[in-house]
């Protein structure tokens, strides 16, 4: 096999390894490796209330997922029909697909809760484009299949995507009808194990308190104040609660903390925006459902902060969005676990409900890393040597030789020259007019001041010569050379200027068309069965 047929085969293996990981493997790593159920420990099993499967049965599996905000025509203000769109609402739904799929479903959720933002331009759609993003939304989660309706609960939660905030419920009150006629109530309680979840319509807390839109909402919470409380309470609101301005948002916050903002309609007063619910409606809120726990979402980012209350410190955990597109690196979802049987005496409030927060594949590094290795794929193509490697490694090898002999030589002058200086030479001169030199060992070493040696009748001292260095020096290039020029052929070799430049430029060109094809031939078919093996309802 040649050498550009090596490289193009393990291109190949590498795009294959790629592919395989960024299109699959990837969205498995959060329920094989990265994430588990809150209540499973490495102690659970000393727990007599084990079923034998490594969960204790005395909690309920819920799966919590924030912000999904399915593209439409208002997200990048694209033609609703246009291929720009189209294209990036098919990956941006596939990868919520694979995500509910591969790395939620995987955990057997007993319980499902949406917190909100199904859609980005909910309120502005028409009811034939509202129609068609929620048969996207139910494709994406699987809303439509038996096996969810049979084997999970779906809770659902407003979010200002959907319904608009107060100034535009109190304006277009079909938005709200619409969204009631397929969700249901804005404001209700559930139970998930022993467990009370209250529902809030978070949209609506800071309006307008004359007016009707707020009122429904205040009506419920009272409602919920005024029964016994006989469970823990969670408290469920898309938008988060006040939070003091640079509050820290704990480990798992990738961008910048956003401060509070609010902005009211200049006619009606009612709020038009606002990403915090207001501090009085937030103590309002706490004081009156005395929740353990609240869970919140609208802020695309994740966030953990502690508020006080009357009943004392509560926690509230902000997810991201699930979305690669909704400005945050890291989707993710959370797993919670809620007791399905009462406290003890001993036990915290707190240990009712248990969280914990798992995280997606990075989708956009790994769109990233595609491109990369693209670049890399053609660089390589276009680079590699005619002949390989071999050269380069033929190269190396006499690089090395001649280091070797040049160590070698200098380690052989070291010692004639170090035997030189504890010897004198006496010079002899025969009857027939020769010279001889006799060498006679000193009891003190021969000190020079400069390198020539002296040579005259008597004594005379004697260095290595520069003239064997040179030679061996010589000898050394020689044998570089001639081994260099051995390793090629000369017959092989084409005459030098018998091909232009140009056509040695094309050439390349040719062999790296033909090696990508190969490639594609190979990837690009994994990669659409991939798509399509995702997409498609099973």
């Amino acid at each position: 096999m040649k050498g550009h047929e090596k490289l193009t085969l393990l291109l190949c293996l590498i795009w294959t390894a790629t592919i395989l990981y960024g299109e699959m493997f990837s969205f498995y790593m959060p329920f094989l490796f990265s994430c588990s159920w809150p209540h499973l420990s490495s102690s659970s099993s000393s727990n007599p209330t084990m079923n034998g499967k490594g969960y204790a049965a005395d909690y309920v599996k819920v799966a919590v997922i924030a912000d999904p905000q399915i593209m439409d025509k208002t997200s990048l203000r694209l033609p609703s029909k246009s291929l720009a769109l189209e294209f990036v609402q098919f990956y941006t739904d596939l990868f919520m697909r694979r995500a509910f799929f591969s790395s939620i479903l995987p955990f057997k959720p007993e319980v499902i809760l949406f917190l909100g933002d199904y859609f980005d331009g909910g309120p502005y759609l028409s009811d034939d484009e509202w129609q068609e993003s929620l048969s996207r939304l139910k494709h994406m989660f699987g809303l439509n299949t038996e096996e969810i309706h049979s084997t999970v609960k779906v809770y659902h939660l407003p979010g200002n995507h959907d319904i608009g905030y107060a100034t535009l419920q109190s304006h277009k009150p079909e938005v709200v009808r619409r969204y009631e006629k397929e969700f249901g109530s804005r404001n209700y309680r559930f139970m998930v194990g022993k467990v009370e979840f209250v529902a809030v319509d978070a949209q609506t807390v800071d309006a307008n308190q004359e007016g009707s839109v707020a009122s429904a909402t205040w009506d419920f919470v009272s409602n919920v104040s005024s029964d016994r409380q006989l469970h823990p309470r969670v408290l469920l609101s898309h938008i988060p609660l006040y939070r003091r301005d640079w509050t820290d948002c704990g480990p798992h916050r990738g961008s910048p903390i956003i401060n509070q903002r609010i902005r009211h309609n200049i006619y009606d007063k009612e709020v038009s925006y606002q990403n915090y619910i207001t501090e009085e409606s937030s103590n309002q809120l706490l004081n009156l459902i005395r929740p353990v726990i609240v869970l919140s979402g609208h802020d695309h980012d994740q966030c953990t902060v502690a508020h006080e209350s009357k009943g004392g410190p509560v926690t509230e955990h902000t997810l991201g969005t699930i979305s690669w597109q909704q400005g945050n690196l890291y989707p993710s979802f959370m797993l919670l676990s809620a007791r399905n049987s009462p406290l003890s005496d001993t036990s915290l409030p707190e240990e009712a409900v248990l969280t914990r927060l798992c995280f997606l594949p990075m989708q956009t590094h790994i769109y990233i890393w595609y491109i990369v290795l693209f670049v890399l794929t053609i660089l390589s193509l276009l680079l590699w040597p005619t002949s390989g490697l071999s050269f380069c490694y033929h190269r190396f090898d006499d690089m090395v030789e001649c280091v070797r002999k040049l160590i070698n030589m200098y380690r052989d002058e070291t010692k004639e020259k170090n035997e030189d200086e504890n010897c004198e030479y006496d010079m002899i001169w025969g009857s027939d007019g020769s010279m001889h030199l006799v060498k006679k060992v000193l009891t003190q070493p021969v000190t020079r001041t400069n390198d020539i040696g002296a040579v005259e009748r008597g004594n005379a001292v004697m260095r290595a010569t520069a003239k064997k260095s040179v030679n061996q020096l010589t000898e050394v290039c020689l044998s570089m050379e001639t081994n260099a020029d051995s390793e090629v052929d000369p017959k092989k070799l084409p005459p030098r200027g018998s091909k232009s430049k140009a056509k040695v430029v094309i050439k390349r060109f040719v062999r790296t068309f033909r090696m990508l094809i190969l490639i594609a031939a190979v990837n690009v078919p994994l990669y659409m069965m991939l798509l399509f093996k995702d997409w498609i309802d099973k």
